[in-house]
């Protein structure tokens, strides 16, 4: 009894899949880390405290740095943005906006109090943030592979 195997064929078409995953993983990408981005919004937002600015306000009303007023909270200046590095790999940003980015590193690791005596202990905001969402992150890179794979 004699068998032949034809594959060449199926080894093309398995060739070819396999060179076409890279471009399918470009094109869903974006899509990717926007979904990866505004889960992080999200916690980072969930985490922020809230100050007493709003009571505060009703005796001496704040305003930004600039002396711009109504006052921009930082749960309310959470930017999402979409970058290249100098590589060509994409990435999210998640960050503060024009009034408040200066002061997330103070608040996420803590600072000299005025008084230049006391420490004010940060509150890992960023780091709670990114810990609460890794299954989040998980399971959107997991559905991308699946897509591209399946």
């Amino acid at each position: 009894m004699k068998v032949k195997f034809e594959y060449s064929e199926e080894l093309a078409a398995i060739n070819e899949k396999l060179l076409d995953m890279p471009r399918q993983l470009e094109d869903s990408e974006d899509k990717v880390l926007r979904k990866i981005g505004n889960a992080v919004k999200k916690n980072v937002v969930r985490f922020l405290h809230d100050s007493d600015v709003e009571t505060r306000a009703k005796m001496v009303p704040p305003s930004n740095y600039d002396g711009s007023r109504p006052y921009i909270h930082m749960k309310d200046d959470v930017r999402v943005k979409l970058k290249t590095d100098k590589n060509g790999i994409r990435y999210v940003s998640i960050r503060g906006g024009k009034f408040t980015g200066y002061k997330w590193h103070v608040i996420d690791q803590g600072h000299i109090a005025r008084d230049g005596l006391k420490f004010v202990m940060g509150n890992n905001f960023i780091g709670r943030a990114l810990s609460a969402c890794e299954k989040d992150v998980d399971t959107a890179i997991n559905d991308m592979i699946k897509k591209v794979v399946g």
